[in-house]
């Protein structure tokens, strides 16, 4: 048997490492429990893009805490997540600029640095774009990405220098419970004891939680993403994102272009097993990518593919995250179902989530927009725009 800890961490994606590191700042025993290897799962393939474009308080807070975080981080983790500034602008159509310029108010309301920008400023900032069928656009001159697993890996060497235990290549089998009480968590290394279980297991959390009888409504989406070489007009280029066309694009090294989808229809392509899903993107696909692009880039019909991957979102019905003490078992948490946003707000997350298994909540706390209770009581969690994604 183990040593016992504070608080068992299920998980090496962003969000795991992330508690682990706030909870081990806290001065908590941790052990975080891998199956593969740190960022092996949707962390490593995320998109990595940072902005704080979102539609209620509460994220545009974290979103702005977790951006400063990203900028500064070597002074406030330790290490280098690889975040790269290029700026982050979206475009909409002209009937939606009125409800665009409300959010931006929304934003700049709690420190956030954007601003309304018109099709023809817009084409000062993306040289490239054609601005056909928009009416304008929100732009962050602070937003970037990051490269995931540097950031992720930081995380983990953070939290080990204060003292968290990470096993990588371990899987946690079954939280092993006593009546209401968590004991421990037993794994293909043995038996792990701790006071406290955080599952942030990302899509393996619903069947992990399921063999405790608890129901996490989480689901597992395939999700596609083209890499594209940019022809060699394009000095540099800004995160984008259309409403529009309903895609977004970053930057990647290499002189490559990379691109996925923002249609809430990704969520049709459910995986049943996390364990098991195709990881290389359909050639139609990658071409109706590659034609929405060049509708908005024209320089991109002299682009061409240059690869290709799938990843998974774990996504809820609100397309937001859980973050709460699960019923039925004392010191029994989860931080999951990020869907799509994980990566960006993986600082604030951690964070709120390491506060909450170490001092509970008050009802004034931000953490209870993340309840996992909402979802029975209707309280699902809403923002201005169908794309989900965007939140």
């Amino acid at each position: 048997m183990h040593n016992s800890s504070d608080v068992i961490v299920i998980g090496g994606g962003i969000n795991g490492v992330s508690a682990a590191f706030h909870l081990a700042k806290s001065g908590a025993s941790v052990t975080l429990l891998e199956k593969d290897f740190i960022a092996g799962g949707p962390t490593g393939r995320s998109g990595a893009i940072i902005r704080q474009h979102y539609s209620n308080t509460v994220t545009a807070r974290m979103a702005l805490h977790s951006l400063q975080v990203w900028r500064n981080f070597d002074q406030v983790v330790g290490g280098d997540p690889g975040f790269t500034p290029t700026g982050f602008m979206i475009g909409v159509r002209p009937e939606d600029v009125e409800g665009l310029k409300a959010n931006i108010a929304l934003q700049q309301s709690v420190g956030i640095r954007t601003q309304f920008v018109t099709p023809a400023e817009m084409r000062e900032i993306e040289p490239q774009l054609n601005t056909e069928g928009l009416g304008g656009g929100a732009y962050e001159p602070d937003g970037g990405y990051c490269d995931p697993p540097a950031a992720a890996n930081a995380f983990a060497r953070a939290a080990q220098r204060l003292g968290a235990a990470i096993h990588t290549g371990v899987t946690a089998t079954q939280i092993r419970t006593q009546g209401s009480k968590v004991l421990g968590v037993e794994t293909t290394a043995g038996f792990f004891p701790a006071n406290a279980v955080l599952v942030a297991a990302g899509p393996w959390s619903p069947g992990l939680l399921h063999r405790l009888g608890i129901e996490v409504p989480i689901i597992a989406a395939r999700v596609k993403i083209g890499l594209f070489r940019r022809p060699q007009e394009f000095e540099r280029q800004c995160i984008w994102g259309d409403f529009i066309h309903q895609f977004y694009t970053r930057p990647e090294t290499g002189g490559l272009m990379l691109v996925g989808s923002l249609s809430p229809k990704e969520v049709e392509d459910r995986v049943q097993n996390p364990d098991n899903f195709g990881e290389n993107v359909e050639m139609d696909v990658l071409a109706e990518y590659m034609e929405r692009v060049a509708a908005r880039y024209p320089a991109m019909e002299r682009g061409h593919l240059a690869g290709n991957y799938a990843s998974l979102y774990d996504i809820t019905p609100d397309w937001h995250a859980i973050i709460d003490a699960l019923p039925g078992y004392d010191n029994l948490y989860i931080l999951a179902g990020g869907s799509g946003h994980g990566f960006k707000l993986a600082p604030a997350s951690g964070e709120m989530a390491a506060r909450l298994i170490l001092h509970g909540k008050t009802p004034e706390d931000d953490v209870n927009l993340f309840a996992f209770d909402r979802f029975a009581a209707g309280k699902l969690i809403t923002g201005r725009y169908a794309y989900s994604l965007l939140g």
